[in-house]
């Protein structure tokens, strides 16, 4: 409050010297000369108890009461617009400022006020001697510094004695709370305070209230103990591993099946960093899942008193990223499976090489043989031929699958998935001169990708090839691009035959046929789309699928800008 005063006061000093400049300008402004402003001035000399000065708008000095010749080198433009309440007169149309008078000899606070009289700007500038302020300025700095003092004395002691006569009930309150903050009672009974509270006043309330509560609380730590006895039965009852952990990677909770894959005791990982259980990719994940708040996935293989196990891991963050849940599935069985369909794959891809070249050359051998009859040889031919082109195809369909198993990084490079798409539609055009298709850009922004030009290319032109043999000729397809979600989009639609609801969960699977006569006699072999989605899958992207029936089929595919 202190500068607000002074400030304030300097304020009244100032609107006060306003005030009277605008009395004094109304008064001389019914004057009809300059020379009568000047002799109005002079007559209300005795009136005026401040130094009064009149300037023109040149600056000039034309009247001061304190100066009786108005002349001299002393009087020119430049001295006088040299004050600062002058300069900031002629900008804003009043100002004023405080400093030190060499013609008087003592120090005034000046007040310059501009006025308009036929035509012409003038300036009316008063003082008013500066001692005079700082009495009265003196006088409230005294004023304001005793009561300030006396009100602040009179504040603490109305304080001291209010907390004096509320901290007294508290501490007794306190008191009896005690015991059960440090556990010294172990059923929770009344909270007495005996004469000291009023129990009809606030404190009284207080003291009840608390009871109430404590009985609400036992009550309530009745009900979590149960519901967590109940969630770790069912915990302990999942054939899943469930281990959770803190901000700062404890260990919380592990059932007992998560206890068996990670091959250790419960006492040796409860209450201890997650480090303990040797599993650094888990602990990466673990510690992702709480920083971003996404879930991740990914696969370990173990070696436990069981032989190797391979584990599907899920990381979860809890509620407000205060620590994470880690969920291990044991999918053995289904890898082994996969690791014996590859190896099945590469086994009859072998085997089957050899005897295909040799069918061939034979039937080339045959086909050139003058022997046989012309119809007889053609027939013979033609057979061979289409069934080593369909073996050939199927041998070529299994190295690729177990080649994208096998994908160096060498071979990614930055894609443009437009220039691909379209790359990948004149080919088709090439072959299939009928087919109708369009490119659609949804998007602005580069459709950049980090992949393998040749794998992802017959990914692509697997799925426009399955398009055009599926569609009523002439086959219409749509390439269509865009961006969702930080990801690059693109959809291959068709106005084919569609594929049944019952068929969809399964078109992915090696071998499996929609519609096997129609794709025994267009050659294929069930292993198209379980290429294209191995590809997919390799570039960290992913494939879906919407059919109808006679109403055609879009698959869209989902791959990051850049590899992860």
């Amino acid at each position: 409050m202190y500068p607000f005063a002074t400030n304030s006061m300097r304020r009244i000093v100032f609107n006060d010297m306003e005030d009277k400049s605008l009395k004094l300008i109304e008064h001389i402004q019914t004057s009809s000369s300059t020379d009568m402003i000047i002799q109005r001035l002079k007559s209300r000399k005795n009136l005026i108890f401040f130094r009064v000065g009149l300037l023109d708008s040149e600056g000039r000095s034309l009247y001061d009461t304190h100066i009786k010749k108005i002349n001299g080198p002393q009087f020119n433009k430049t001295y006088i617009t040299d004050h600062p309440e002058v300069r900031e007169a002629l900008e804003k149309g009043s100002g004023y400022h405080e400093s030190y008078s060499r013609l008087i000899g003592q120090s005034f606070a000046y007040h310059a006020k501009v006025f308009n009289f036929q035509g012409e700007t003038f300036i009316l500038r008063t003082a008013f001697p500066l001692e005079y302020i700082n009495s009265l300025y003196m006088d409230i700095k005294i004023g304001f510094l005793t009561l300030s003092s006396i009100l602040l004395f009179l504040f603490f002691i109305m304080t001291w004695l209010m907390m004096l006569h509320l901290s007294r009930p508290i501490q007794k309150i306190i008191k009896a709370v005690i015991p059960y903050q440090q556990n010294l009672n172990d059923d929770t009974s009344e909270i007495k305070i005996h004469e000291l509270v009023n129990r009809k006043d606030e404190f009284g309330k207080l003291a009840t209230t608390l009871h109430s509560l404590s009985q609400r609380v036992k009550a309530q730590i009745e009900t979590l103990k149960y519901e967590q006895n109940e969630k770790e039965a069912i915990l302990e009852s999942l054939i899943e591993g469930v281990i959770a952990v803190d901000s700062e990677m404890t260990v919380t909770y592990a059932n007992a099946i998560s206890l068996k894959f990670l091959n250790i005791q419960k006492k040796h990982l409860i209450n201890k960093h997650f480090s303990l259980a040797k599993q650094p990719e888990c602990l990466d994940l673990l510690k992702k899942s709480k920083d971003t708040d996404e879930i991740f996935t990914t696969m370990v293989s173990l070696e436990n008193n069981s032989g190797e196990i391979y584990l599907d891991v899920i990381t979860a963050p809890t509620k407000d990223r205060s620590g994470a849940i880690l969920i291990l599935q044991d999918n053995s069985i289904h890898y082994r499976l996969l690791e014996m369909r590859k190896d099945f794959i590469a086994n009859a891809s072998h085997e089957l090489k050899t005897p295909i070249t040799i069918i061939q050359g034979f039937a080339e051998a045959l086909h050139d043989n003058p022997s046989l009859s012309q119809d007889q040889i053609f027939t013979v031919t033609e057979k061979i031929l289409r069934n080593c082109n369909r073996m050939t195809s199927l041998v070529k369909s299994l190295l690729i699958l177990a080649d994208i198993e096998n994908l160096p990084a060498s071979r990614l490079q930055k894609l443009d998935l437009l220039i691909l798409a379209e790359n990948c539609q004149k080919r088709l055009i090439s072959v299939h001169h009928n087919a109708n298709v369009t490119i659609i850009k949804n998007t602005s922004s580069p459709s950049y990708i980090i992949a393998d030009k040749e794998l992802l290319s017959l990914a692509i032109m697997n799925l426009l090839t399955n398009a055009v043999k599926y569609s009523l000729p002439p086959a219409h397809i749509t390439i269509t691009i865009d961006k969702i979600d930080e990801k690059i989009s693109l959809s291959i639609s068709d106005n084919g035959i569609g594929i049944s609801s019952k068929d969809l969960p399964n078109i992915f699977q090696r071998f499996y046929r929609v519609d096997k006569p129609r794709s025994k006699k267009l050659g294929g072999s069930g292993l198209g789309l379980s290429i294209v989605e191995s590809i997919i899958e390799k570039h960290h992207g992913s494939i879906r699928v919407s059919s109808e029936v006679e109403m055609g089929s879009t698959f869209t595919i989902l791959l990051p800008e850049k590899l992860i």
